[in-house]
């Protein structure tokens, strides 16, 4: 039952390879569209990567997510009718942070929602006791 937790991240992978490797691009409603695709996307992978390898440092997460973008992003300059920009490389690293953002908000959450507390808490001061029968 524990393995359930990878299928977001397989289906969030599969969706941008699919979709970000395409021959043709993506037909857009309206001016830079794909910046949204692009960061949606990017935010959507990271959240998921972060349920699926809880265990994982967080700068290894980041690092994996901007070399996937990195990858795809040549990817589609190798394709003749796609090309890759800095507009999307910035879109994809700006998904990356705000799905770390939003795991992160997540976890807090969910801490707090079972009780368990992530912050701190004051220290009491302890009062002595001064044992008068030994002096």
């Amino acid at each position: 039952m524990n393995h359930l937790r990878y299928l977001p991240f397989l289906a969030v992978l599969a969706t941008i390879l699919f979709t970000g490797l395409r021959p043709d691009p993506i037909p857009q409603a309206f001016d830079q569209q794909d910046k949204l695709h692009h960061l949606l996307g990017f935010a959507a992978l990271m959240f998921t990567m972060r349920l699926a390898f809880p265990q994982w440092r967080l700068a290894w997460a980041v690092a994996l997510s901007l070399a996937a973008a990195l990858l795809i992003e040549i990817g589609q300059g190798m394709l003749p009718a796609r090309q890759a920009s800095m507009g999307d490389m910035l879109a994809n690293t700006l998904g990356v942070l705000l799905g770390w953002a939003s795991s992160t908000l997540a976890y807090r959450w969910y801490l707090r929602r079972i009780g368990v507390t992530t912050e701190p808490e004051a220290a009491e001061p302890v009062a002595r006791r001064v044992d008068i029968s030994r002096s």
